[in-house]
């Protein structure tokens, strides 16, 4: 028996996606299957779940995720965020931005500051938002992914992981460093705004996370519509277009980062405008 969850009603437009994280997919021509927006956090607010996120989860027969954390994939994320060709982070950035990255590290974790030598700017800032995290635990994806591998549903992938290091590897070096020294510059404001974020996110307001993300936009205009580009436009239509599979085999489970799902370029419109019926659940 398939694990249905009744949706909640929706007060405004049918297609009012700016409120919801867990949202019922129609019209594969199958069972439903469920689009669940995650927080990428080891916070315990977040990976507990709630409970219509659980009995989705429960009684799905299959677990998607943005990308499958393998041992190899793992170590090509970390290759790929230091330098090979013998450069070094004081080289790019020069001595006073790169002084001013090594202090704020240090104040956030020794250890990653004593790594930061030959990091690339993308994989400095990686380090930044990853600070204070406080959990101690897995992400809320990779928890998931225990979960389904515990319970032996099979497990899938959106993208690959040379896909998703593309997304900041790909980038200029000249763009990276552009957005490093933004992020410098704005580091007591991103740590304040994540928990502005995960208020957001418990609130489960999808409206609020895009409006807080646009407060820690670079000022560079350009850089930052290509890396929005890069990290949600792109991706989402990649996403929508592989998820058809699973929703065809029906009864999935699919979780991918809270961000994906609202705006016009989002994965819930754009399942919509595919044909399929999106109804929010929790």
């Amino acid at each position: 028996m398939y694990g249905r969850v009744a949706p909640e009603r929706i007060a405004g437009a049918p297609n009012d996606f700016g409120k919801g994280l867990l949202w019922r997919i129609d019209g594969a021509g199958a069972a439903p299957s469920y689009l669940f927006g995650t927080f990428h956090t080891s916070d315990p607010r977040i990976t507990t779940l709630p409970c219509p996120v659980q009995q989705a989860f429960d009684g799905a027969t299959s677990y998607t995720m943005e990308v499958i954390m393998y041992g190899a994939g793992l170590v090509s994320m970390a290759e790929a965020m230091f330098f090979s060709d013998g450069k070094t982070l004081e080289d790019v950035l020069g001595a006073a931005l790169y002084q001013e990255v090594v202090a704020i590290l240090t104040q956030q974790d020794a250890a990653k500051a004593r790594a930061v030598r030959h990091m690339k700017p993308w994989a400095v800032m990686m380090a930044f938002s990853g600070a204070g995290d406080g959990g101690g635990g897995l992400f809320l994806d990779m928890a998931l992914q225990l979960r389904a591998t515990r319970h032996d549903k099979p497990t899938y992938g959106l993208e690959t992981m040379q896909e998703q290091i593309a997304v900041f590897n790909g980038m200029s070096l000249e763009d990276q460093v552009i957005l490093l020294r933004d992020a410098v510059q704005n580091v007591q404001l991103t740590q304040a705004a994540m928990e502005e974020l995960t208020r957001a996110y418990l609130r489960r307001d999808l409206s609020a996370l895009l409006t807080l993300n646009e407060k820690l936009k670079p000022n560079d205009g350009r850089v930052y519509a290509d890396m929005m580009d890069r990290l949600l436009v792109q991706r989402n239509a990649n996403m929508v277009e592989r998820m058809r599979v699973r929703l065809k085999e029906g009864n999935a489970f699919v979780a991918v980062g809270a961000l994906h799902l609202p705006g016009e370029t989002g994965m819930l419109r754009l399942l919509s405008a595919a044909g399929y019926h999106v109804t929010r659940v929790y």
